[in-house]
């Protein structure tokens, strides 16, 4: 690599740094030989860089590897403690939350569940904010010998449509109120930089890092609730649209619907159930209950939106051509599955198309919030230790 580098002094010491930071940061602990294969940078080049680094704060030494042939080896690795920011999943019925540290590691939850609707972005900022509070309050004074870890960053999933500025909720009748309420009451309460996101875009996220998707490089996530919707990952990088709403598929086109009547969602499942003279509040979980314990209008309730869900998602192959579909949340309840697959396999053969449930257990909205704001806090560490140490002239190998 640094025969390949030109510039002046400072951006070759950014670029060495950020050389040495990425890769602890990827891989863990690391002694000076393991850095030098895997930047590509010399031996005098890793060691000048890793001590400006340790000298900043931003790595220290983690022991000694004696497991190697020749001398033992000294071993680096990111100071965790250097930074903290927050994941939060907003849901209808629960609100999560996780404080990250700079590694990567969860370093404390909270939770709560919510008791029908909340009432409004205010009040929802404020659960997050007491939920916040709580899961910082219980993180133990670590390295930097700080009492209460400060948020850097917080990424917030959230049941609704996000405009490209991460900032702007779009108004959906009967759903939300749009505006940017949410962010501003969180920003402010939080005193760090917020990021708002769509809950099934975070999930989609998620997926690329977990075990469902394999090596497949454009799939849909779809993801049944309280509410219906997908996301969309092609080539490798996630989907929004132009205004954020990319993957809103509750309203694709039915056989027998209304054009723009909602397929699949919370009053749609209603209306079902009440076709067949069961209760209209009664949520799908517990549809999906009543049928796995043989209730035949149940049954015919959740063949239904097995049905819907199937052909939502062939709308989508027709368009998109993903490797494969992720079902998630409900969607991935077996007897959904089981009827999804069905549907796929009688259609094989004029519209290919595979169905696999996800491994991330309803975490995924958490898990790609948290994988969101770790990179973001990730690249604040590194941003502040190159321009503290380009500030203090740390020496750069030629």
């Amino acid at each position: 690599m640094d025969g390949l580098l030109a510039g002046p002094q400072g951006l070759l010491w950014a670029l060495n740094a950020r050389a040495v930071l990425a890769v602890l940061d990827a891989r863990g602990q690391l002694a000076r030989p393991e850095l030098v294969a895997a930047t590509g940078l010399s031996r005098t080049t890793v060691t000048q860089t890793v001590q400006a680094l340790v000298g900043s704060g931003v790595i220290a030494e983690a022991g000694l590897d004696r497991t190697r042939r020749g001398p033992a080896a000294v071993l680096y690795r990111l100071v965790p403690d250097t930074a903290f920011g927050l994941a939060v999943h907003s849901a209808p019925d629960h609100v999560r939350v996780a404080v990250v540290d700079a590694s990567g590691e969860v370093r404390a939850r909270a939770g709560a569940e919510v008791a029908g609707m909340i009432d409004g972005e205010e009040a929802r900022a404020a659960l997050i904010l007491e939920l916040a509070a709580d899961a910082v309050g219980a993180i133990e004074p670590g390295e930097t010998g700080a009492a209460a870890p400060r948020l850097r960053r917080a990424v917030v999933g959230i049941d609704g449509i996000v405009g490209a500025d991460g900032r702007t909720l779009r108004t959906v009748p009967g759903y939300a109120v749009g505006g940017t309420a949410l962010h501003d009451a969180l920003q402010a309460g939080l005193d760090c930089p917020v990021t708002i996101e769509n809950d099934i875009n975070l999930s989609a996220l998620a997926e690329q890092c977990g075990t469902a998707v394999g090596d497949a490089r454009t799939f849909a996530v779809l993801s049944l609730d309280s509410g219906f919707g997908a996301g969309l990952v092609i080539d490798g990088r996630l989907y929004r649209g132009a205004a954020g709403g990319a993957g809103e598929v509750a309203y694709l086109p039915q056989p027998g619907l209304r054009l723009g009547a909602e397929s699949l969602g919370r009053r749609a499942i209603a209306d079902l159930a009440s076709a067949e003279g069961l209760p209209s509040g009664r949520p799908l979980s517990a549809l999906l209950h009543d049928a796995a314990a043989g209730d035949g209008r149940a049954r015919r309730v959740v063949a239904e939106v097995g049905r819907r869900l199937a052909l939502s998602a062939a709308s989508v192959a027709l368009v998109l051509d993903p490797d494969l579909f992720v079902l998630t949340d409900l969607a991935a309840d077996d007897l959904l599955v089981t009827a999804v697959t069905d549907f796929a396999a009688t259609a094989a053969a004029e519209l290919p198309m595979r169905f696999v449930p996800s491994a991330l257990q309803g975490e995924g909205v958490l898990l790609g919030a948290i994988g969101q704001v770790h990179r973001q806090v990730r690249d604040d560490v590194f941003d502040a230790a190159v321009a503290a140490d380009s500030a203090a002239g740390s020496p750069i190998a030629s």
